[in-house]
């Protein structure tokens, strides 16, 4: 049988990752406010099983969250890796599983068909979905796999973006304008005046919750992605109204269309990047037929705020899909990493490979060609380094700010640059706002950071630290001796530096 939601509970209670909590709360902010205690002190996840007001149904809250110094923690766990490991060790065993694509297989049955409602058997309101965060305009689903078809092809879409409940058979989803998710549905079934089936899963294999979080390149299924991070075949059933395949082992499906033009009202709502979105406005309107799920299911919940579980997940999982389409379009970058910690998601670091310039102007190209693809246009600042700068480092990137850039050069403004619909909202200008603020195209203010060495050092070295000043041979020594020599703290050596080779 394949691993699911429970089998990731027992394994983070092993890892003592996990606490249960008996006692009634509310679905009313209770339990997002304790996610949010929980992220800001580095504590476990939790699996509430008495909701009030819910006969049946759980709630597991921060379930991929780790601790802002260890983001990877419960994921690892989740994929059967070392807890322990460290971050960067686990990003590339990360890549290397989610290349060895393996398609789903079909089943005939699955745990998510335990229990079947359709029609007007349908009603989302009586389930636990939670009202994370005073102003929101309602109750979020922000853990979730919205999976829809291309109709032309075998491809598969799968992501995770905010749903709001509408109504008892009324969600709205927010998709970024640049999304697969809009391109199949604006440039396919809008079109053609088609609706669009979707399902929206809930549980089951944590792998696959994380490559919808990917942002795969055009074509790419999330769920090939899944059986690689996995090393096995996702199980997929058929869903009761529509041809698309679901995990079978599913807490809960949700089913339904998304007709052509047709929009709800949706937000505000609190957002991952440190501010509530809003104002309300036209969302794409889902029509909820069908409802399947297994017996007292248990419901994943994330609090979508930089002090909650969707930093550490991003943190992760979206820098993987970056890496992917740079490496697909060669692009002449060692590693990035997407600083959500420090930055609630605004600012992204990239470490461009050893080598000189092949012309001038090079970096100024590499720098529109990383805003112009979907992936990368979230971030409000984008940080170039070395090769040699350990991204995960927060100190290692202020000090190649401090020591690389002249600030009247290498601070770059770009005044209307490509941005994604969900970040504008706290700063943007009204003129800006007015002028700009499109589904189809946004514009706002950027920044760039070229922290590169701009010429070559004088003695060779780029970085005076331990690393550099001294041949291997003697920091090994130095290494060896420390405790001998009667020092009591733990030693930091980087043999190799930490750049993640993409």
């Amino acid at each position: 049988m394949s691993y699911d939601t429970r089998d990731f509970i027992e394994d983070l209670k092993k890892a003592g990752e996990l606490v249960e909590i008996n006692d009634e709360v509310d679905w009313n902010y209770e339990i997002s406010a304790f996610e949010v205690m929980s992220a800001r002190v580095g504590g476990p996840a939790f699996l509430f099983n008495n909701i009030k007001g819910n006969k049946e149904g759980k709630v597991l809250v921060g379930h991929f969250a780790g601790t802002f110094r260890k983001p990877h923690r419960r994921i690892a766990v989740a994929l059967g890796m070392d807890s322990n490991t460290d971050f960067l060790d686990f990003v590339q065993g990360f890549n290397k599983r989610a290349e060895n694509y393996l398609k789903p297989v079909e089943v005939a049955s699955g745990q998510c068909k335990e229990v079947v409602k359709m029609g007007k058997e349908v009603n989302l309101l009586e389930w636990p979905f939670t009202y994370h965060a005073i102003g929101d305009a309602g109750r979020y689903i922000f853990s979730n796999s919205s999976i829809v078809k291309d109709p032309d092809s075998d491809w598969t879409n799968v992501g995770c973006y905010s749903i709001e409940v509408y109504s008892k058979n009324r969600l709205v989803i927010t998709p970024y304008p640049h999304s697969n998710w809009v391109q199949i549905y604006t440039t396919k079934y809008e079109m053609r005046n088609e609706s669009m089936p979707i399902a929206i899963a809930l549980g089951g294999d944590p792998a696959f919750l994380l490559c919808a979080g990917i942002m795969a390149p055009p074509g790419v299924s999330e769920s090939d992605l899944a059986g690689g991070l996995r090393g096995t075949p996702m199980e997929f059933i058929r869903a009761e109204t529509s041809d698309l395949l679901v995990p079978a082992n599913a807490e809960m499906i949700i089913e339904g269309e998304v007709r052509p033009y047709e929009r709800l009202p949706e937000g505000p709502k609190i957002e991952a990047f440190g501010f509530s979105v809003g104002p309300r406005q036209p969302r794409y309107a889902i029509r909820v037929h069908c409802i399947t799920h297994r017996k007292n299911p248990i419901l994943p919940d994330v609090h979508c705020t930089p002090a909650g579980s969707t930093d550490c997940w991003q943190k992760c999982c979206m820098g993987q899909g970056h890496s992917m389409i740079q490496r697909r379009m060669d692009m002449p970058i060692s590693h990035n990493f997407r600083m959500h910690a420090i930055s609630g998601g605004h600012m992204q670091a990239f470490a461009l490979k050893d080598g000189p310039e092949p012309y001038k102007g090079f970096k100024q190209d590499m720098f529109e060609l990383a805003w112009g693809i979907p992936a990368f246009s979230s971030p409000t600042a984008h940080i170039w380094t070395d090769a040699d700068v350990d991204l995960t480092d927060n100190e290692e990137i202020v000090e190649a700010i401090h020591t690389k850039t002249n600030p009247a050069k290498d601070w770059i403004l770009l005044p209307a640059a490509h941005m994604q619909h969900v970040l504008p909202s706290s700063w943007m200008e009204e003129e800006d706002r007015s002028r700009y603020f499109t589904a189809a195209s946004m514009r706002a203010p950027k920044l760039i950071i070229d922290a590169t060495t701009k010429e070559e050092p004088p003695l060779g070295i780029k970085r005076t630290r331990f690393e550099t000043l001294y041949p291997e041979e003697l920091q090994k020594w130095v290494v060896d001796n420390w405790k001998r020599f009667g020092f009591s703290e733990e030693t930091v050596w980087k043999k190799k530096g930490k750049a993640a080779s993409f």
